[in-house]
């Protein structure tokens, strides 16, 4: 339920007693083989080799990247980074990225000397509107990353020809789509590179971590040396080049702990779970919706999606009513709702031009009015927390939001609705 309540000490399952139990927990399998790692003292994982962090990659390629080499990072962040250098794009190339879209989409261009030249939305998607990306192309654009933000699918077919067309090179930002599949194949086989963040409150979580996907090769063996420990990567890396690169540690050691992986690797087994919970959830509290609040309708479902399930619910208010206002009523009512984040563009970093040359960041400011489309997508959003959606409910019991939702409505009217 979005319902707030007390959470129970133990994290290894959800709660039998009626209480809410906010995602993420892990199962005992998982809280044992943690218990064995720290047992064995190492969670540097610095050498060649670890079967726990070895295993989670195989799995992860099998769960969500069939076919493709992955590496397990620290942080969706720090896949980010390693795949933006990864791609070899000379410093001073412009990146083009969906003004929505979570900020480290953008933020990790900057180690590389990257631009990112922010685009608008596609209010029917979510995603990246390409006619408009198309209007900001120039010479030096070397690269698009789309972002399935919420877990909303981005056409990645069209996606895919207008890099063709441009010669662009394809970063897929997955963090809040862990399972998606776009017309039948999974949205990790789609970039040149794909991303996906496993921390905090992802479908998928090891606390801190993250995966980088990818089918080319000399990308994922620069991705190891750039990324990952000496050791590790001089085992796996062929091209020899590479590999004295890798004799004196050239990139960051972005490898997470082995616990981390045991964490990840958990979620990644109960994915399917997850997915299907999620989505039984949602239908069932949109049907409450409806039922209590039918000025408040679900933002419809991009086509095209046919597996996954949404990270975040969004509901929009009718036309003069106020989402402050509605948000208030609900959170009264004990539902986890907040206003969406608000676009990268009205961010201080692409709004003042003395911020990013204070510290040497190459950011194209972009006209504030430039972007209708993302407008649009957010007018009179409201946005839930699905966080305690990943268990059914107990049989027998009531849906906590029938009277969390029945409770906002008698207070709508009292606050303006």
């Amino acid at each position: 339920m979005a319902v707030t309540a007390a959470l129970p000490t133990a994290r290894s399952g959800p709660a039998s007693s009626g209480e809410a139990l906010l995602w993420p927990w892990w199962s005992q399998d998982a809280t044992d083989t943690v218990q064995l790692l720290l047992g064995e003292g190492d969670m540097a994982a610095a050498g060649a080799q670890h079967p726990v962090i070895d295993a989670c990659e195989q799995l992860a390629a099998d769960v969500l990247a069939p076919g493709r080499l992955v590496m397990l990072c620290d942080s969706g962040t720090s896949a980010l980074e390693t795949a933006y250098a990864a791609l070899r794009l000379e410093p001073g190339s412009e990146v083009l990225a969906c003004t929505h879209s979570f900020r480290a989409t953008v933020t990790a261009m900057f180690p590389q000397g990257l631009v990112p030249v922010l685009c608008d939305t596609d209010p029917a998607t979510g995603g990246i509107d390409l006619g408009d990306a198309a209007a900001r192309l120039t010479r030096r654009t070397a690269a698009l990353v789309v972002t399935h933000t919420w877990g909303r699918p981005v056409p990645l077919d069209v996606v895919r020809r207008f890099c063709a067309r441009h010669h662009l090179a394809l970063v897929v930002d997955c963090s809040h789509a862990h399972g998606l599949a776009w017309q039948g194949q999974p949205v990790g086989l789609a970039g040149d590179v794909t991303v996906w963040s496993c921390g905090t409150w992802k479908m998928a979580s090891g606390g801190k971590a993250g995966l980088l996907a990818t089918s080319d090769r000399m990308v994922w063996e620069r991705a190891l040396v750039l990324g990952q420990p000496k050791h590790r990567a001089l085992e796996r890396v062929r091209d020899e080049r590479l590999r004295a690169l890798a004799v004196t540690g050239v990139g960051h050691n972005r490898r997470p702990s082995p616990v981390a992986a045991a964490l990840v690797a958990d979620h990644l087994r109960r994915l399917p779970h997850t997915l299907a919970t999620k989505n039984e959830r949602q239908a069932a509290v949109e049907q409450l919706l409806a039922r209590h609040l039918p000025a408040l309708t679900p933002l419809p479902d991009p086509g095209g999606r046919t597996a996954g399930a949404l990270y975040k619910w969004h509901w929009r208010t009718a036309p003069g009513h106020r989402p402050d206002t509605v948000v208030k009523a609900l959170r009264a009512a004990g539902v986890r709702a907040a206003l969406p984040a608000r676009p990268l563009h009205e961010a201080p970093l692409f709004t003042d031009p003395r911020l990013a040359s204070g510290l040497g960041l190459h950011v194209a400011i972009p006209d504030p009015d430039g972007f209708p489309g993302t407008a649009r997508l957010l007018d009179r959003l409201v946005e839930i927390d699905t966080r305690d959606a990943y268990e059914p409910l107990p049989d027998g019991d009531p849906d906590p939001y029938d009277h969390a939702l029945a409770t906002a409505a008698e207070r709508l009217p009292e606050t303006g609705f």
